[in-house]
């Protein structure tokens, strides 16, 4: 654990080093704010799923307690699993090379399937939730040989082709040089290397990703606009397929990228078509899961167990931009801080291209819900890809951990961040999954929490199964610069209160230890003082467990596992520190060379 006594010990540093930062916010805040926040731990209880704790398989070996990764994106869609050989499509000049071969073991690198395996074997290592994506789009790569050519697209020497069902005995030893890829075969491969997905091997499927897009992110291997007849074909098909050789492993589909693939498929050539013949049918996924339904009625089983979204907010900054990185203008983050409202609230408007053309189908769980009801009850949803930015700054944390407590409000199954740099949103996961280095975490079950000003504080609150002795309470701060003072009400007594957060001085979860005098409890009743732009989670408790928790208790102090960052301010009171957007990106730029290599937003 020498990394997180480095980092407490780089923490120490810069808060003395940034004292004058600290007070100076500390007075601008003086003023402060107020939110009341009620906690009822026997209304309105929903099952937590931990696969909402997920990421993308390109940060899956980050120190993060996750609890589901998806090996998915545009790399995956033209993986040949035979020769792990993978092309990039418009990513990368459509070049088709080993990079899927880059990061696995030795003794994987000549296996087929070496993604998987991968995948498997770090999922196993944290207790995850496996996502392997199939590859639907017709041809994936031959070789390895480099860049592809418009004159060499398929079909070419440089690809082979995908068949979804072989037909014919399989094998465990595939010809790499016949031309041809059994993606029914890879499923069989899987079972019987690693097991099925109730015994060790993968959980889940994706049926490919972001099809609708295939014409622009991989036009070489599949150059005509996706169609929407197309992708239920081969939907049905390949999950057919799937349950055959496995009936317990969970199908996703179909991935679509965002709001556009939601409301028509991207302009799909048979979208107008379809609809004028069904104008019940009030966009895509209504479609979609109406055709999924009817192939269940028709096979006898269900072959869609998750409906399958990517989301990237489109709201702009107040400079009119989206995605702006002024995360030292208060206007700017208050409008990244409120983006997540586009998910679940109907008295939120944001400020995009979707609400410009009427934003029909926002906010979007309870749109997603509503078609879920009315065409295919009982499907999952699962948010596989998102992100809301913000690796350098505490924003990110914010917003992730907004984002976490609004997945499990509205009963997502599964959701993967997806970034290449994600400090910050990674310690909002973190903060939800192993808030003290012991594997502790947000309760199983969700409890009704509601707080009076959503703009500046949100809060989400769990128990642990059935019983409400112990209530874990994360809550927001999303002013700018004023200290927020939340008055908590709860519905029982509890003796003790333990603090931990997230601020702008270090991309980690501290341990704000127990009896902090920024809480105040009072059986039923706690006062939380907040700084500016931080996360608090409480852990509540009715009986006294300060003398085990608390490592100071027994004059112990810093622990690997739970790191204090109490700062002292000219009253004597502890909080949690805070240092300006900027401070804090070089404190963490400082101590790690950082590769930022960004995902390419849709638009």
């Amino acid at each position: 654990m020498k990394l997180k006594r480095y980092a407490a010990a780089a923490a120490a540093a810069l808060l003395s080093f940034s004292a004058a930062a600290v007070f100076t916010s500390s007075a601008v805040g003086s003023a402060g704010r107020t939110v009341n926040i009620t906690v009822d731990t026997a209304r309105d209880r929903k099952a937590v799923s931990p696969y909402i704790y997920g990421v993308n398989a390109e940060l899956m070996e980050r120190d993060v307690s996750c609890k589901a990764v998806r090996a998915g994106g545009n790399r995956y869609t033209a993986y040949n699993w035979e020769t792990n050989a993978s092309n990039a499509g418009s990513d990368l000049r459509n070049n088709s090379d080993g990079y899927f071969m880059q990061n696995v073991p030795d003794e994987m690198k000549d296996k087929a399937g070496c993604a998987a395996l991968k995948l498997a074997q770090v999922c196993a290592d944290k207790g995850a939730y496996s996502l392997m994506t199939l590859e639907l789009a017709g041809f994936v790569a031959a070789d390895t040989d480099g860049e592809v050519t418009k004159a060499q697209k398929a079909p070419s020497e440089r690809w082979d082709k995908v068949e979804l069902v072989k037909g014919s005995e399989f094998t465990l030893a595939p010809d790499p040089d016949d031309g041809v890829v059994y993606m029914d075969e890879f499923v069989n491969y899987l079972v019987n290397t690693l097991g099925d997905s109730a015994n060790g091997g993968i959980r889940g499927y994706s049926l490919d990703n972001e099809p609708s897009l295939w014409s622009s992110t991989h036009s070489l291997a599949h150059p005509e606009k996706t169609t929407c007849g197309e992708i239920v074909e081969k939907s049905v098909t390949m999950s057919k397929a799937v349950k055959e050789i496995d009936p317990n492993a969970d199908i996703f589909g179909p991935a679509l990228f965002g709001y556009g693939a939601f409301t028509n498929f991207a302009g799909a050539p048979d979208w107008k078509k379809i609809q004028k013949e069904h104008p019940e049918y009030k966009w895509f996924i209504d479609y979609y899961l109406d055709e999924m339904r009817k192939a269940e009625e028709e096979n006898g089983r269900r072959l869609l167990d998750v409906l399958d979204i990517h989301f990237y907010t489109e709201a702009k900054g107040a400079c009119g931009v989206r995605y702006c990185e002024h995360y030292n203008e208060p206007d700017c983050v208050y409008n990244k801080l409120n983006a997540t409202r586009s998910l679940w609230d109907d008295s939120y408007t944001e400020d995009s291209w979707i609400t410009d053309t009427g934003a029909e189908f926002l906010p979007i769980l309870p749109a997603v819900k509503k078609s879920i009801d009315t065409y295919y009850p009982n499907t999952k949803i699962g948010i596989t890809e998102y992100d809301f930015q913000g690796a350098y700054d505490v924003t990110g944390a914010i917003m992730e951990a907004d984002a976490l407590g609004i997945f499990a409000q509205n009963e997502v199954y599964a959701a993967n961040l997806f970034s290449m740099d994600a400090q910050y949103q990674l310690t909002g996961i973190q903060l939800y999954t192993d808030y003290d280095g012991q594997g502790s975490g947000f309760g199983d079950t969700l409890v009704h929490c509601k707080s009076d000003d959503i703009e500046t504080s949100t809060a989400y609150a769990a128990i642990r199964g059935e019983s409400s002795d112990t209530v874990t309470l994360v809550v927001t701060n999303k002013a700018f610069a004023d200290n927020t003072t939340a008055n908590i009400k709860l519905d029982g007594e509890y003796a003790n209160a333990h603090l931990y957060g997230i601020n702008s001085m270090s991309a980690q979860v501290f341990d704000m230890t127990d009896h902090n005098p920024k809480v105040k409890l009072d059986g039923s009743s706690v006062t939380l003082e907040m700084d500016p732009r931080t996360v608090s989670l409480l852990v509540l408790s009715k009986n006294d467990t300060a003398s085990a928790e608390d490592p100071s208790a027994e004059g112990s102090g810093e622990t690997e596992s739970t790191v204090s960052a109490v700062s002292t301010d000219s009253e004597g009171s502890s909080s949690l520190p805070l240092i300006g957007g900027i401070a804090g990106a070089a404190a963490i730029a400082g101590g790690a060379a950082v590769l930022a290599v960004k995902k390419r937003r849709k638009g």
